[in-house]
C-alpha cells in the first residue's frame, strides 16, 4: 500500500475513505444492497480516444476506469476493450445474473450512491430495460430483445454522474467536480481547509480530524495526515505518513514517515525517511 510501515487500523480505513468520498458508506451497502451484489453483472466498456488517451488519464489519484470501477465495486464486473462486444457478453452472461449493467470508461462522476439508485430504481419499477444518459440496465431475461430497444428514451439520476470525458476540457471539469467532492468530504470530518482551490487532495489520502490546512498544498498517493496536524503553505506530500500535532512548513514529503509532534520546514526533501 503506501511506502512505509503503516498501522493495520491505517490501512482499513483507506478503502472506507475512497468508497465515502466517492457517495457511500461500505456499512450502508450492506445493511440494504447486497441483492445488488449477488445478482448483478457490471460490464464496463473501455473507450479509446484515436488523438488522445482520457481512459489511462489520471484524475485524483484514479484512472477514469478505475473511477467508474470503484461506483459500482460491490459487483462481479468485466471489462469490455469494444462496444462492438456488448451483445456478446450479454448473451454470454445472461444464465449467470439477473440483471446487468453496462456502463463506460469515460464517465469518472459517477458516484456509488448514484449506482444503487439506479439498482433500486430498476428493481422497483420491475424494468426489463432500464436506459440511462450513458449505458443502460437490462434484465437478463431480456437480452435477446437488447437491439430492439436501443432507442428507448434514457431516465436521468444525475447531472454529473453520466458527463461524458471526451475533450480536454471535459477532462480538467471532472478533475474540478471531483476534487471538490474529495475537499467537502474531508471538511464534513472536522479538517480546515483555508483555500479549496489552491488545494490539492487524491482520493486514497486520508486525513484524520482537527487538521489545518493552509494554501498551496498538494496531498497525492496513499498518504495520513494524523490529528491536529498543521500543514503551511506551499508542501508537496506523497506516499507519507505525518503523525499526530505535527507542523509542516514548504517542504516535500516523499515516501516518508513523520512522528508524533515533529516539526518539518520550511524548505525540507525528505525522500524514503523516517525522522
Amino acid at each position: 500500500m503506501i511506502g512505509v510501515e503503516v498501522e493495520t487500523s491505517i490501512e482499513t480505513n483507506l478503502d472506507n475513505v475512497v468508497q465515502k468520498v466517492n457517495g457511500t458508506e461500505p456499512e450502508v451497502l450492506h445493511a440494504s444492497f447486497d441483492w445488488v451484489q449477488e445478482e448483478t453483472l457490471v460490464l464496463i466498456v473501455k473507450v479509446q480516444n484515436e488523438k488522445f488517451d482520457y481512459c489511462n488519464f489520471d484524475l485524483c489519484g484514479k484512472k477514469m476506469i478505475d473511477w467508474v470501477k470503484l461506483a459500482t465495486s460491490m459487483c462481479t464486473q468485466k471489462i469490455l476493450e469494444s462496444e462492438s462486444l456488448i451483445l456478446d457478453f450479454l448473451k454470454k452472461y445472461a444464465g449467470e445474473y439477473k440483471q446487468m449493467a453496462v456502463l463506460y470508461s469515460d464517465t469518472p462522476l459517477l458516484q456509488k450512491s448514484t449506482f444503487l439508485e439506479i439498482m433500486k430504481y430498476f428493481s422497483a419499477k420491475k424494468m426489463n430495460f432500464l436506459p440511462l444518459q450513458r449505458g443502460f440496465v437490462i434484465n437478463s431475461d431480456f437480452v435477446d430483445n437488447y437491439e430492439n430497444i436501443l432507442s428507448t428514451p434514457f431516465v436521468d439520476f444525475g447531472t454529473d454522474d453520466f458527463y461524458v470525458v471526451n475533450s480536454s476540457k471535459r477532462l480538467s471539469n471532472a478533475f474540478k467536480i471531483l476534487n471538490k467532492r474529495i475537499i467537502n468530504f474531508h471538511k464534513n470530518q472536522g479538517v480546515v481547509i483555508f483555500s479549496e482551490n489552491t488545494t490539492f487532495i487524491e482520493t486514497d489520502v486520508q486525513i484524520e480530524e482537527g487538521v489545518v490546512i493552509y494554501p498551496n498544498n498538494i496531498i497525492k498517493g496513499e498518504s495520513y495526515i494524523g490529528k491536529n496536524v498543521v500543514l503551511e503553505s506551499g508542501n508537496y506530500i506523497s506516499d507519507t505518513i505525518i503523525c499526530d500535532n505535527s507542523i509542516i512548513t514548504q517542504s516535500y514529503l516523499e515516501k516518508s514517515k513523520v512522528p508524533e509532534g515533529k516539526t518539518v520546514g520550511p524548505f525540507e526533501k525528505l525522500i524514503n525517511e523516517t525522522l
